[in-house]
């Protein structure tokens, strides 16, 4: 029967097979006992049924995935792209003579065509992001001055309007002296 499989099969659907197969089996068994004894509950007294259960839950992940493969890989499609991946390896190993490379500095030829645009760009921005830098800063300048003319401007406003009220004093005070003095002249 592995040589009928053979047969139908390539080596390179086989190995992949195996490689897929033996993933779903450690996924399959990815759940310990004492984990799924755990989930388990109700029969954490009963640990030989836990055992059958926990086996039966891996034989049939793994038969189940490993059938849903069998199926994919009996497909068309899967087997006929590997066949041409098979015949394209083959046809490569076959080739001896040594690839082109172009000559000189090979990091340069990797380089990318827009690398001197890029730069000259990112000059630009670079000079632009320091224009901005520096109007940011005069605008910054005038700003803290204009905010300490404000600031001294209300303190002088302060002054005055705590001035006021003595200064009001002091005239009221002027006006009934010279009331007098009016006074004492319209007498005489």
């Amino acid at each position: 029967m592995e040589e009928s499989q053979e047969q139908k099969h390539p080596n390179n659907i086989l190995l992949f097979g195996l490689a897929i197969s033996n993933s779903f089996k450690c996924i399959a068994e990815s759940v310990s006992q004492e984990d799924f004894q755990n989930m388990l509950t109700i029969l954490k007294s009963k640990p030989s049924i836990v055992q059958k259960l926990h086996k039966t839950m891996v034989t049939e992940l793994f038969e189940t995935m490993n059938s849903d493969l069998n199926d994919i890989l009996n497909e068309g499609s899967l087997r006929e792209g590997m066949e041409k991946v098979a015949k394209l390896s083959d046809a490569d190993s076959s080739i001896t003579e040594d690839a082109w490379r172009p000559p000189g500095n090979v990091s340069l030829h990797l380089r990318s065509l827009d690398a001197h645009n890029i730069k000259e760009e990112s000059k630009l921005l670079e000079i632009r992001v320091n224009d901005m830098e520096e109007e940011n800063a005069v605008l910054m300048q005038k700003i803290a001055d204009k905010r300490s003319k404000i600031i001294a401007m209300n303190d002088n406003i302060t002054r005055s309007l705590s001035r006021s009220s003595i200064v009001t004093d002091l005239l009221q005070k002027r006006l009934e002296g010279l009331g007098k003095c009016l006074m004492l002249l319209d007498h005489e």
